[in-house]
């Protein structure tokens, strides 16, 4: 499967539950959950999805919009970038 297939494809196991967790996110693809959203909102943007009805594809959108936001607001802990302390 590629990249992008399985970038979708986990966005639509996950899309009832706001996209999935970032732990997840991070095991599955590697990448911190922003980067995961930004991709997704790339592949939904390009046509990858185009077989998928359109009320998923907004639902998919609109999860990666609430996320991406969330994201910039409040970023996982865990996932932050290290501070350095002066």
């Amino acid at each position: 499967m590629h990249d992008s297939d399985e970038i979708l494809a986990f966005a639509l196991t996950w899309r009832h539950w706001g996209g999935g967790p970032a732990e997840d996110i991070m095991l599955t693809f590697g990448l911190p959950p922003a980067e995961y959203f930004r991709r997704l909102q790339t592949r939904l943007d390009d046509g990858a999805a185009a077989t998928l009805p359109p009320e998923i594809v907004r639902h998919l959108t609109t999860i990666c919009d609430t996320r991406l936001t969330e994201l910039d607001h409040n970023p996982e802990p865990s996932l932050r970038q290290p501070t350095t302390k002066t």
